[in-house]
């Protein structure tokens, strides 16, 4: 096996080996957590002292986050993210309510500073999806944050926030719609790495490739 050979191979089990939501958003599943606040976002409110933020796990390995604004409140969890100038994004999340005040902003998707909103829920309402488009200017990074109230609209009650994402639609490096084979083979090989076996046996493949380019098997005999 030649050398250029075995750093190919080396790279496609890097490759495969690598996170497969590395992406714009951090943890938009909310699985890790730290004092009870999900990794990679911060809590901000017109005041603190009146809502409550906890990370509730789901079944699959998931979770949600809940704010609960004990109070008129505008709070919110945000993450910065860095966007390319003249891109387009589309930021998505699940969303449920509940107890949510009619008369002012609910729960809702926002793009700071001051970007974009996207529509809200209020009342009692179950789980339902929620997005925002918007283009980047000449802003190297925006704050995505998962909101309950807005400015000058403060509202009481509880909402919940999943499976947040953040999604190049147009612009540097946009990705292109790949065919029906390719995505359904794309599915396929998300699937298989994540089986527990493969995610031990990617190692072991990655050290005796290495060990071939390496020539430690052919040294043994001479």
């Amino acid at each position: 096996m030649g050398r250029l050979s075995v750093v190919i191979a080396l790279s496609a089990l890097a490759a495969l080996a690598a996170p497969a939501d590395a992406a714009l958003l951090r943890n938009g599943s909310f699985t890790a957590v730290a004092n009870g606040m999900p990794k990679g976002w911060r809590l901000e409110a017109w005041a603190r002292d009146l809502s409550t933020v906890r990370v509730e796990p789901a079944a699959d390995g998931s979770g949600a986050v809940q704010i609960v604004n004990l109070e008129p409140n505008d709070a919110r969890i945000c993450q910065t993210i860095a966007v390319a100038a003249g891109a387009e994004y589309r930021i998505s999340a699940r969303v449920k309510t509940e107890n949510v005040g009619l008369a002012t902003a609910g729960a809702l998707i926002a793009i700071e500073p001051r970007i974009a909103d996207s529509t809200d829920v209020k009342g009692s309402q179950d789980w339902q999806y929620l997005e925002v488009r918007a283009r980047s200017d000449e802003r190297t990074s925006w704050e995505v944050c998962l909101r309950l109230g807005s400015y000058a609209n403060l509202n009481t009650g509880a909402a919940w926030f999943s499976d947040v994402r953040v999604d190049l639609l147009t612009g540097p490096s946009a990705p292109t719609e790949p065919s029906r084979p390719a995505a359904a083979a794309a599915r396929f090989v998300e699937a298989l790495l994540r089986a527990p076996w493969t995610q031990a046996l990617l190692p072991l493949a990655a050290g005796v490739v290495l060990a071939f380019g390496l020539g430690i098997f052919g040294r043994r005999g001479r």
